[in-house]
Formats: structure tokens, C-alpha cells, sequence
């Protein structure tokens, strides 16, 4: 376990029930249904699997904590109800990945969510994650060793158990601390907005880009040729993690394709010596790797050369005077409530509305993913800002 920083006390022992029978389900769903509010958290394998899923979930009342195992129960249905009863609050930290994680897996639609990252967002904390939080406002060290764990594997070790009952064991508490901050300041209702934003706009399942290999870093660098081998080499990396379910990174990292492409394997027996290839990988796929870039070498790669962009236009004099005005409002206005710029106006926001200036409160409100405690508290601010002649 990780020392606690000074004047974090350690962790008392965490007492959880283990559920991962249908009889325990359904004493932990009983418990849970007489509860105003409960503290959820997830454990995906998403470091370790091409296909990740939800390997634990741990549920925390006022009284108890629960670890759920759905890789043991066949039939979680039950708790949908519970997850989407507007009178039951749900409190998780970073919601966003477990919010989809949970509706990808079992179609669970979360309702009444407070997200206690969110929130010590909106509250300046320069620090966000779980551990810092607890540590600070708590006083209780929570180790963050337990993190890149594979969390399919069972049995889980006792000390496994225990960091993921911590996730949730104490987030009801600091839930009401941070409420009452945010209280403090006025900024709940920014807050109650932010959250339910997080719920409508839950990221849409990952699929595979197969142009993604632009985006490798150095990939800008290579010639076209090297660019055609390093798409195929991008290709088949994907199918090789489908086949044998790991991420495609535990397969051949990035810089390993960027190497391949520049500098080809004279042979496949030549791969089990390449730097970064592990003996598996290529007692498996040194043939298919050492063809593939055959194959590419002999396409003629103008395929890969992108259309002309139209003539960029850079923003007009007037816009880039709003653009400095709004920013210079902005870093007042972050310091003023001692938030970060960004929490204060997004900056795509900011160039978007310097670029199409508002003639009033209304027009201000349609622009997409305005918040409307933007507008409330700052709305008039801005429309001057934007109005100001130079």
C-alpha cells in the first residue's frame, strides 16, 4: 500500500459484502431500494481485453458496501430500476465512462446522477481524482496502486477487494461535503447542470477507425510509401487484438508500426529479434506482418493522398479583437472565483462566439453547448465584450 501523504490518516479496513450468488443479489437489492441516495463505481478490464466489459460493481449506502461480481450472476436486470428511480440519487466520481460502460453492458439507464469530480471542477480543486479528493477534504489516503489491475482474473486478492470497496465506501460523504461547498459558493445549480448534460450526452461506443493510423504520432513524417506499409501494418494490428482479445497496444505499440514501416523486417524470422516485439507476436504473426508489408510495398500508395483542402481563411481582424478581449474577460473572471480559464468558457466556445459575436441574452443561449449558468451568471459580461468596438 501506498504511504499516505502527510496528514491523510490510513484507511480503516473497509467491510463489504460480496455479492455473487442470486441470493446475495437479492439481499443487496433489498437494501437498496429503501436508500435516498447510493455511491456507484465500476471495474472494466478495458487494460487487458480488445472486447472490455464490467468486471465489478461496487455499490455503497449510508450503512453498507456492496462489491457485486457480474461475471458470476447471469441476470443483473433487477438493478436497472434501482439505477434509473429518480428518487434514488446516484453518486459517482468521473461518471462518464461507467455511465456508459454500465448502459453498453446491460442497457442500465442512470437517473439523478451528483458527480463528485464535476463538482470539485466547479469548485477550483486543482487536483480531481478520487484519492486527492478523499485525502484532502476526508483526511483519509486511499492507495492508487490497485489501478491497472486486471480485474477479470479470479479469484480477486483480498487487497483487490478492499481498494475497490474504498471507491465507494466514503464517496457518500465527500459527496456531502462537496454539496455543501458548492452551496457555499452558489454553485450548485451549475453543477445539477453539468450533471445532467454528462447523462444526455454519454459517449457513443468506440468502433474502429481504420484511418487512425494518420493519427499516430510521427506518422506526419514518414513518405508515402512508408505511410501505405504502416496503414497495413495499422490493419492487421486490429485483427491480431480481435483475435486474441487484448488491446491492440499490447499486440505492437505505436512506435513499434512507426519503426516496422521505416526500417522492414529483411525476414520473419528477423522479427523475433526486433526491439518491442515480444516472442509471442512473433511466433504467431511474423508471417502475416512480413506479407502484409510485402503487399504494401507493391500498392502504388497515391490512395493514401488526401484532397485538397479549401483556402483556410484566417479569422478577420474584428474576430481576433474579440478573441482578445473575451480572453483577457476570461482569466479576470477565473481568477475572480478562482477557477480554471477553461471551467470559466470553454475555448472552442469562446473562439466560436468571438467569431459569430451575439446580439443579445437569446442568441447568446442557442449557441451549441452553451450552459445556461453560463448565461446566467456571465451572459450579460460577455455580450459587452463582444459589443466593445476596438
Amino acid at each position: 500500500m501506498l504511504e499516505p501523504q502527510k496528514g491523510a490518516q490510513p484507511a480503516a479496513p473497509v467491510f463489504y459484502t460480496w455479492v455473487a450468488t442470486a441470493d446475495a443479489f437479492q439481499r443487496m437489492l433489498q437494501a437498496l431500494q429503501g436508500a435516498a441516495r447510493i455511491a456507484v463505481d465500476i471495474e472494466a478490464d478495458s487494460l487487458y481485453h480488445y472486447f472490455d466489459k464490467v468486471c465489478l460493481i461496487q455499490i455503497s449506502t449510508r450503512d453498507e458496501t456492496f462489491i457485486l461480481d457480474p461475471l458470476a450472476l447471469h441476470c443483473l436486470e433487477p438493478l436497472g430500476p434501482i439505477l434509473a428511480n429518480q428518487e434514488i440519487e446516484k453518486v459517482l466520481h468521473a461518471a462518464g465512462y461507467d455511465v456508459f460502460c454500465l448502459r453498453r453492458d446491460y442497457s442500465f439507464q442512470i437517473q439523478n446522477l451528483f458527480d463528485t469530480h464535476l463538482s470539485a471542477q466547479l469548485l477550483g480543486y486543482e487536483q480531481l481524482g478520487l484519492s486527492a479528493l478523499m485525502e484532502k477534504l476526508l483526511g483519509v489516503a486511499h492507495s492508487k496502486g490497485r489501478q491497472r489491475d486486471d480485474w477479470s482474473h479470479r479469484p480477486l486478492e483480498p487487497e483487490q477487494l478492499e481498494y475497490a470497496a474504498m471507491d465507494t465506501h466514503h464517496l457518500l460523504e465527500l459527496r456531502d461535503i462537496l454539496e455543501g461547498q458548492l452551496l457555499g459558493k452558489g454553485r450548485l445549480d451549475w453543477a445539477c447542470e453539468e450533471f445532467h448534460e454528462l447523462l444526455a450526452a454519454s459517449p457513443p461506443e468506440r468502433e474502429f477507425d481504420p484511418d487512425g493510423f494518420r493519427r499516430i504520432k510521427g506518422s506526419r513524417d514518414l513518405t508515402l510509401r512508408e505511410l501505405a506499409v504502416l496503414r497495413a501494418l495499422y490493419l492487421l494490428r486490429d485483427g491480431f487484438a480481435r483475435e486474441l482479445d487484448v488491446p491492440p497496444f499490447k499486440v505492437l505499440n505505436n512506435s513499434v508500426l512507426i519503426d516496422l514501416a521505416r526500417k522492414p523486417p529483411l525476414s520473419p524470422r528477423s522479427l523475433y529479434s526486433r526491439a518491442g516485439i515480444s516472442y509471442r507476436v512473433a511466433r504467431r504473426y511474423s508471417d502475416d506482418i512480413c506479407a502484409g508489408i510485402r503487399d504494401a510495398l507493391r500498392q502504388d500508395p497515391s490512395f493514401l493522398i488526401l484532397p485538397a483542402r479549401g483556402p483556410w481563411k484566417p479569422p478577420s481582424n474584428d474576430t481576433k479583437a474579440r478573441i482578445e478581449r473575451l480572453k483577457k474577460w476570461r482569466q479576470r473572471k477565473g481568477e475572480e472565483l478562482s477557477l480554471p480559464v477553461g471551467v470559466v468558457f470553454p475555448g472552442t466556445l469562446l473562439e466560436t462566439v468571438a467569431a459569430n459575436p451575439p446580439a443579445n441574452v437569446d442568441e447568446l443561449r442557442a449557441f451549441e453547448g452553451m450552459r445556461a449558468w453560463r448565461v446566467h451568471e456571465f451572459g450579460l459580461e460577455i455580450l459587452d465584450t463582444v459589443q466593445q468596438r476596438s
